[in-house]
């Protein structure tokens, strides 16, 4: 039976909903024929339960980013 990918594993692990801000960093190397490191990077996120949620009549969050300095 195939090995599960090492990012399924440790989101699986961590009881996480998804990975999200995930890079792919590609190296070949020259000692060994047709030798490529591949590394794989994200966070894990859970999805947030009901206890957790804002209610309805709380204002929304808002991201402002100034175009001055």
């Amino acid at each position: 039976m195939p090995k599960a990918p090492a990012c399924r594993t440790n989101r699986q692990q961590a009881k996480a909903s998804g990975i999200v801000g995930v890079t792919v960093d590609v190296k070949n190397h020259v000692w060994g024929a047709h030798a490529t490191e591949f590394l794989a990077t994200g966070t894990a996120v859970r999805r947030l339960t009901d206890e957790h949620r804002l209610p309805e009549t709380s204002p929304k969050p808002t991201f402002t980013l100034g175009l001055d300095n």
